[in-house]
Protein backbone atom coordinates (compact mmCIF):
# COMPACT_ATOMS: atom_id res chain seq x y z
CA UNK A 1 0.00 0.00 0.00
CA UNK A 2 1.26 3.15 -1.11
CA UNK A 3 0.96 6.97 -0.67
CA UNK A 4 -1.22 6.91 2.11
CA UNK A 5 0.03 10.61 2.91
CA UNK A 6 -2.50 11.40 -0.08
CA UNK A 7 -5.19 8.95 1.75
CA UNK A 8 -4.50 10.22 4.63
CA UNK A 9 -5.46 14.18 3.71
CA UNK A 10 -8.12 13.08 1.74
CA UNK A 11 -9.69 10.84 4.22
CA UNK A 12 -9.35 13.57 6.45
CA UNK A 13 -11.28 15.98 3.85
CA UNK A 14 -14.41 13.89 3.83
CA UNK A 15 -14.54 13.47 7.32
CA UNK A 16 -12.41 16.37 10.24
CA UNK A 17 -9.34 16.66 11.38
CA UNK A 18 -7.38 14.93 13.12
CA UNK A 19 -6.85 12.15 10.47
CA UNK A 20 -3.95 9.63 9.77
CA UNK A 21 -3.64 6.32 8.14
CA UNK A 22 -0.74 4.36 10.12
CA UNK A 23 0.95 2.09 8.02
CA UNK A 24 1.14 -1.83 9.64
CA UNK A 25 3.49 -4.15 7.83
CA UNK A 26 3.25 -7.78 7.77
CA UNK A 27 4.05 -9.76 10.54
CA UNK A 28 2.31 -12.13 13.10
CA UNK A 29 1.03 -12.37 16.39
CA UNK A 30 0.45 -14.83 19.46
CA UNK A 31 -3.26 -14.49 20.58
CA UNK A 32 -3.73 -15.39 24.44
CA UNK A 33 -5.84 -18.37 25.22
CA UNK A 34 -9.70 -17.08 25.75
CA UNK A 35 -11.54 -19.96 26.05
CA UNK A 36 -12.15 -20.07 29.30
CA UNK A 37 -14.25 -17.05 28.63
CA UNK A 38 -16.31 -17.98 25.57
CA UNK A 39 -13.28 -17.50 23.47
CA UNK A 40 -10.76 -19.06 21.27
CA UNK A 41 -7.98 -20.78 22.48
CA UNK A 42 -5.51 -18.14 20.69
CA UNK A 43 -2.27 -19.42 18.84
CA UNK A 44 0.17 -17.72 16.69
CA UNK A 45 -1.34 -16.22 13.64
CA UNK A 46 -0.17 -14.25 10.36
CA UNK A 47 -1.23 -10.99 9.53
CA UNK A 48 -0.81 -9.58 5.92
CA UNK A 49 0.13 -5.87 5.52
CA UNK A 50 -2.75 -2.95 6.00
CA UNK A 51 -3.22 0.61 7.36
CA UNK A 52 -5.06 1.74 10.11
CA UNK A 53 -6.10 4.84 11.58
CA UNK A 54 -4.40 6.40 13.86
CA UNK A 55 -7.05 7.69 15.82
CA UNK A 56 -10.61 6.29 17.37
CA UNK A 57 -13.27 8.11 14.87
CA UNK A 58 -14.37 11.14 17.05
CA UNK A 59 -17.73 13.03 17.24
CA UNK A 60 -16.38 15.25 14.19
CA UNK A 61 -15.74 12.28 12.12
CA UNK A 62 -18.82 10.62 12.06
CA UNK A 63 -21.33 13.40 11.74
CA UNK A 64 -20.89 13.53 8.19
CA UNK A 65 -22.37 9.78 7.87
CA UNK A 66 -25.37 11.24 10.30
CA UNK A 67 -25.89 14.35 8.30
CA UNK A 68 -25.30 13.02 4.10
CA UNK A 69 -28.79 11.99 3.14
CA UNK A 70 -27.34 8.92 2.03
CA UNK A 71 -25.66 8.55 5.35
CA UNK A 72 -27.03 7.02 8.73
CA UNK A 73 -30.67 7.30 6.70
CA UNK A 74 -29.68 5.21 3.59
CA UNK A 75 -30.53 1.60 5.42
CA UNK A 76 -28.84 0.11 2.48
CA UNK A 77 -25.26 0.58 4.21
CA UNK A 78 -26.33 -1.89 6.67
CA UNK A 79 -27.30 -4.95 3.91
CA UNK A 80 -24.00 -6.63 4.61
CA UNK A 81 -26.05 -8.67 6.50
CA UNK A 82 -29.88 -9.21 7.31
CA UNK A 83 -29.23 -8.95 10.91
CA UNK A 84 -27.85 -5.44 10.40
CA UNK A 85 -30.65 -4.76 8.17
CA UNK A 86 -33.57 -5.84 10.94
CA UNK A 87 -31.18 -3.94 13.50
CA UNK A 88 -31.34 -0.97 11.62
CA UNK A 89 -35.17 -1.22 11.41
CA UNK A 90 -35.92 -0.74 14.46
CA UNK A 91 -33.23 1.91 14.69
CA UNK A 92 -34.38 4.60 12.25
CA UNK A 93 -31.91 7.60 14.14
CA UNK A 94 -28.30 7.44 15.40
CA UNK A 95 -27.97 7.48 18.88
CA UNK A 96 -26.43 10.92 20.15
CA UNK A 97 -23.01 10.60 21.13
CA UNK A 98 -22.44 10.25 24.99
CA UNK A 99 -19.68 12.98 25.96
CA UNK A 100 -19.83 15.86 23.18
CA UNK A 101 -16.19 17.67 21.70
CA UNK A 102 -15.26 17.50 18.48
CA UNK A 103 -12.09 15.78 19.07
CA UNK A 104 -13.56 13.38 21.47
CA UNK A 105 -14.10 9.51 20.08
CA UNK A 106 -17.78 8.67 19.25
CA UNK A 107 -19.33 6.82 21.68
CA UNK A 108 -22.71 4.61 21.58
CA UNK A 109 -22.56 3.32 17.98
CA UNK A 110 -23.04 -0.45 17.96
CA UNK A 111 -21.18 -2.74 15.67
CA UNK A 112 -23.74 -2.39 13.30
CA UNK A 113 -23.46 0.97 13.12
CA UNK A 114 -19.34 1.10 12.78
CA UNK A 115 -19.68 -1.75 9.60
CA UNK A 116 -21.96 0.49 7.91
CA UNK A 117 -20.13 4.07 8.92
CA UNK A 118 -16.93 1.71 7.01
CA UNK A 119 -19.24 0.30 4.12
CA UNK A 120 -20.61 4.20 3.81
CA UNK A 121 -16.81 5.57 3.60
CA UNK A 122 -15.54 2.89 1.63
CA UNK A 123 -18.32 3.29 -1.31
CA UNK A 124 -17.07 7.18 -1.33
CA UNK A 125 -13.38 6.32 -1.22
CA UNK A 126 -13.39 3.41 -4.14
CA UNK A 127 -14.08 3.14 -7.60
CA UNK A 128 -17.63 1.88 -8.00
CA UNK A 129 -16.90 -1.56 -10.00
CA UNK A 130 -14.34 -2.44 -6.51
CA UNK A 131 -17.55 -2.20 -4.15
CA UNK A 132 -20.23 -4.58 -2.70
CA UNK A 133 -22.05 -4.17 -0.13
CA UNK A 134 -22.48 -8.12 0.29
CA UNK A 135 -18.88 -8.56 0.39
CA UNK A 136 -16.45 -7.17 2.93
CA UNK A 137 -13.73 -7.80 1.13
CA UNK A 138 -14.49 -5.08 -1.31
CA UNK A 139 -14.25 -2.71 1.04
CA UNK A 140 -12.04 0.10 1.16
CA UNK A 141 -12.85 0.31 4.97
CA UNK A 142 -13.52 -2.03 7.51
CA UNK A 143 -12.92 -2.84 10.87
CA UNK A 144 -9.63 -4.30 11.83
CA UNK A 145 -9.76 -7.87 12.78
CA UNK A 146 -8.91 -8.46 16.19
CA UNK A 147 -5.19 -9.88 15.32
CA UNK A 148 -4.71 -6.42 12.47
CA UNK A 149 -5.78 -4.58 15.96
CA UNK A 150 -3.28 -6.64 18.30
CA UNK A 151 -0.12 -6.31 15.02
CA UNK A 152 -1.19 -2.56 15.25
CA UNK A 153 -0.93 -2.12 18.62
CA UNK A 154 2.28 -4.19 19.52
CA UNK A 155 4.23 -4.83 16.51
CA UNK A 156 7.01 -7.37 17.11
CA UNK A 157 6.65 -6.47 20.96
CA UNK A 158 4.99 -8.32 23.62
CA UNK A 159 3.83 -5.54 25.60
CA UNK A 160 1.54 -5.83 27.47
CA UNK A 161 1.07 -2.20 26.61
CA UNK A 162 1.15 -0.63 23.53
CA UNK A 163 4.06 1.43 24.64
CA UNK A 164 5.53 -1.52 26.58
CA UNK A 165 5.90 -2.34 30.06
CA UNK A 166 5.50 0.93 31.62
CA UNK A 167 2.56 1.14 33.90
CA UNK A 168 -0.25 3.15 33.55
CA UNK A 169 -0.01 6.63 34.22
CA UNK A 170 -2.19 10.29 32.77
CA UNK A 171 0.36 10.85 30.16
CA UNK A 172 -0.15 7.58 28.12
CA UNK A 173 -3.60 6.98 28.46
CA UNK A 174 -7.44 7.76 29.97
CA UNK A 175 -8.38 5.37 32.11
CA UNK A 176 -9.50 4.98 36.08
CA UNK A 177 -11.77 7.50 35.44
CA UNK A 178 -9.14 10.25 35.88
CA UNK A 179 -10.80 12.75 33.68
CA UNK A 180 -14.62 11.30 34.19
CA UNK A 181 -15.06 10.58 30.31
CA UNK A 182 -13.11 9.78 26.86
CA UNK A 183 -10.41 12.59 26.39
CA UNK A 184 -9.66 14.03 22.85
CA UNK A 185 -7.76 11.46 20.83
CA UNK A 186 -4.75 13.24 20.31
CA UNK A 187 -3.79 13.78 23.88
CA UNK A 188 -1.64 10.76 24.58
CA UNK A 189 0.86 10.73 22.28
CA UNK A 190 3.46 8.96 24.95
CA UNK A 191 1.14 6.07 24.84
CA UNK A 192 1.68 5.72 20.87
CA UNK A 193 1.96 1.81 19.70
CA UNK A 194 5.18 0.87 17.87
CA UNK A 195 3.60 2.30 14.64
CA UNK A 196 2.54 5.35 16.08
CA UNK A 197 -1.15 4.55 16.23
CA UNK A 198 -2.84 6.28 19.60
CA UNK A 199 -5.67 5.62 22.43
CA UNK A 200 -5.22 1.62 22.19
CA UNK A 201 -5.32 1.23 26.05
CA UNK A 202 -7.65 3.21 27.51
CA UNK A 203 -10.33 6.24 26.32
CA UNK A 204 -12.65 4.03 24.68
CA UNK A 205 -13.01 -0.12 24.08
CA UNK A 206 -12.75 -0.85 19.83
CA UNK A 207 -14.69 -2.82 17.55
CA UNK A 208 -13.33 -5.56 15.91
CA UNK A 209 -14.53 -7.44 12.76
CA UNK A 210 -14.17 -10.41 13.86
CA UNK A 211 -16.42 -12.46 15.90
CA UNK A 212 -15.80 -13.50 19.67
CA UNK A 213 -15.43 -17.44 19.94
CA UNK A 214 -14.56 -18.17 16.43
CA UNK A 215 -12.35 -15.18 15.23
CA UNK A 216 -14.61 -15.91 12.05
CA UNK A 217 -14.61 -12.65 9.87
CA UNK A 218 -18.43 -13.63 8.92
CA UNK A 219 -20.12 -10.06 9.09
CA UNK A 220 -23.68 -12.34 9.59
CA UNK A 221 -25.52 -12.85 12.70
CA UNK A 222 -25.72 -11.73 16.22
CA UNK A 223 -22.44 -13.06 17.22
CA UNK A 224 -20.42 -11.27 19.88
CA UNK A 225 -18.03 -9.50 18.13
CA UNK A 226 -14.14 -9.21 19.50
CA UNK A 227 -13.55 -6.32 21.45
CA UNK A 228 -10.15 -4.80 22.59
CA UNK A 229 -8.65 -1.32 24.05
CA UNK A 230 -10.01 -0.87 27.71
CA UNK A 231 -12.05 2.37 28.04
CA UNK A 232 -12.12 5.59 30.56
CA UNK A 233 -13.79 4.18 33.39
CA UNK A 234 -11.56 0.78 33.80
CA UNK A 235 -9.18 0.96 36.35
CA UNK A 236 -5.46 0.95 35.43
CA UNK A 237 -4.84 -2.82 37.03
CA UNK A 238 -7.64 -4.01 35.24
CA UNK A 239 -6.49 -6.99 32.31
CA UNK A 240 -8.98 -5.18 29.66
CA UNK A 241 -6.59 -2.38 28.74
CA UNK A 242 -3.47 -4.69 28.34
CA UNK A 243 -3.39 -4.86 24.05
CA UNK A 244 -2.92 -8.36 24.59
CA UNK A 245 -6.12 -9.37 26.80
CA UNK A 246 -9.12 -10.33 24.91
CA UNK A 247 -12.73 -9.79 25.33
CA UNK A 248 -16.01 -9.96 23.33
CA UNK A 249 -19.59 -8.28 23.27
CA UNK A 250 -23.17 -8.19 21.21
CA UNK A 251 -22.99 -6.06 18.35
CA UNK A 252 -26.20 -4.48 18.90
CA UNK A 253 -24.85 -2.70 22.04
CA UNK A 254 -24.49 1.63 22.01
CA UNK A 255 -22.53 1.96 25.08
CA UNK A 256 -20.82 5.14 26.08
CA UNK A 257 -17.08 3.56 26.72
CA UNK A 258 -17.08 1.83 23.47
CA UNK A 259 -15.99 3.03 19.91
CA UNK A 260 -14.14 2.24 16.87
CA UNK A 261 -11.57 2.80 14.42
CA UNK A 262 -10.59 1.75 10.96
CA UNK A 263 -8.73 0.01 8.31
CA UNK A 264 -7.61 0.45 5.34
CA UNK A 265 -7.47 -2.38 2.53
CA UNK A 266 -8.06 -1.37 -0.85
CA UNK A 267 -6.98 1.74 -2.20
CA UNK A 268 -9.27 4.26 -4.26
CA UNK A 269 -10.15 7.36 -5.37
CA UNK A 270 -6.89 9.42 -3.99
CA UNK A 271 -8.55 13.14 -4.56
CA UNK A 272 -12.31 13.72 -3.81
CA UNK A 273 -14.45 13.62 -6.47
CA UNK A 274 -17.79 12.90 -7.32
CA UNK A 275 -19.67 10.40 -5.13
CA UNK A 276 -21.18 7.32 -7.14
CA UNK A 277 -24.88 7.10 -6.62
CA UNK A 278 -25.04 4.67 -3.38
CA UNK A 279 -26.72 1.27 -3.06
CA UNK A 280 -30.65 1.16 -3.25
CA UNK A 281 -32.13 1.02 -0.30
CA UNK A 282 -33.83 -2.21 0.40
CA UNK A 283 -36.61 -3.36 2.91
CA UNK A 284 -35.25 -5.55 5.44
CA UNK A 285 -37.57 -8.63 4.88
Amino acid sequence: MHNLYSYSQYTETLLAPPFEWCSIDAGSVVLTDAADRGGTSGGVFAVRAFAISKYLITNAQYQPFVEDPNGYSNHAWWGYSPQALQWRKTHPKAQGTAFDGAKVPRTRVSWFDSMAFCAWLSHVIAKKPQFSIHDVTTWAIRLPSEVEWQRAALGDTSGPYPWGNTPIDQTRATCANWTKQPTNVDSHPAGASPYGVLDMSGNLAEWCLTKWGSDDEDVTGYSYRNVRGGAWNIGAQNMFLQATDRYGHPPRGRLNDFGFRIGLYREGKETAGTQETPPQERSAS
